[in-house]
């Protein structure tokens, strides 16, 4: 406990405005609780299909099973009880997702490939559904606001999908800050929606990086961004090209619960540490100027390092 807290000492600060909207630290330990809840109720499930902690057949039992020994001690888990009080509202939708996407169809993904068990489109809209849920859209406010990003100026948000953008003008409001957003987004199909938000609440959007020309912007953000991408590392590049800063927000495997293989569910690439992260990014020439949290939220953020001539 000692350990997590210093890993994580930055966390308070950041999420000061999160934890008023999920009711302080109730709140959270009632999260923890459903958390484990639900990672128990999965794993039951696909034990119960044949599958064996021993011997992980897919990589939803390697994934699954990893985090019920990270989170519940063991695999297969003790006993854990539905707690006896309701999820706060703010809750109750990313909940009922992982209740749908995972706990019901764990049989089922324990014998077959994902896309099998969840086709690629409706993965799509499920994940464009969890991103919009209010939990996550209170989480970015408060990152946003946390880190000072709202204050940045003109910001570049990195696959910001429809609901970013949105949370973000949001936490310019809350901090009477003056804000120039742009959104880029590398999905042709989301794109489509975010130019037509764009156009109404007066952002500009991009499709692709090269849309971005020669931009500039006083800083950037990668918004849980790293493990969907074909290649990470690109990413962060790209970014340093077009920010002299960078907030880097990203659920990584350490602590990490059932919220993470729901993601994984809905098409993620690959899992990442926070060491991972931080190689990635002192690789594309980025240098840490104060890290937040290490996981399972890992927040820092990093200035451009000049090359040397």
């Amino acid at each position: 406990m000692l350990k997590t807290l210093i890993d994580n000492w930055g966390m308070l600060r950041v999420m000061s405005h999160f934890m008023k909207s999920v009711g302080g630290a109730k709140g959270f330990k009632l999260f923890s609780q459903y958390d484990k809840y639900y990672t128990a109720e999965a794993v039951k499930a696909a034990l119960a299909c044949g599958a064996s902690c021993e011997r992980p057949g897919n990589d939803f039992q390697r994934l699954l099973f990893d985090i019920a020994r990270r989170r519940l001690g063991r695999c297969p888990p003790p006993e854990v009880g539905r707690p006896r009080e309701p999820a706060p509202a703010l809750m109750r939708e990313y909940f009922e997702m992982v209740e749908d996407v995972v706990v019901s169809k764990a049989c089922e993904l324990a014998a077959k490939p994902v896309r099998d068990v969840i086709p690629e489109e409706e993965a799509r809209a499920l994940y464009q559904a969890l991103v919009s849920a209010d939990i996550y859209k209170a989480f970015r406010v408060s990152l946003y606001l946390g880190t000072g990003a709202a204050r940045w100026g003109r910001v570049l948000l990195i696959g910001a999908g429809t609901q970013e953008p949105l949370d973000f003008l949001k936490a310019c409001e809350l901090a009477e800050a003056k804000c120039e957003v742009a959104a880029m987004e590398v999905d042709e199909v989301i794109f489509r929606d975010l130019a037509r938000l764009a156009e109404r609440r007066g952002f500009k959007a991009y499709l692709g990086w090269d849309s971005l020309g020669e931009g500039q912007f006083d800083g950037a953000v990668a918004q849980n961004v790293l493990h969907w991408a074909s290649d990470p590392l690109d990413v962060l590049v790209r970014a340093r090209r077009h920010a002299s800063r960078l907030l880097v927000s990203q659920v990584v495997i350490e602590g990490s619960g059932i919220g993470f293989v729901l993601t994984y569910v809905l098409g993620a690439v690959r899992f990442l540490s926070w060491r991972e992260v931080e190689a990635l990014a002192r690789q594309a020439g980025w240098r840490l100027e104060r890290r937040y949290a290490k996981y399972p939220d890992y927040i820092a953020v990093y200035t451009r390092r000049e090359q040397r001539r």
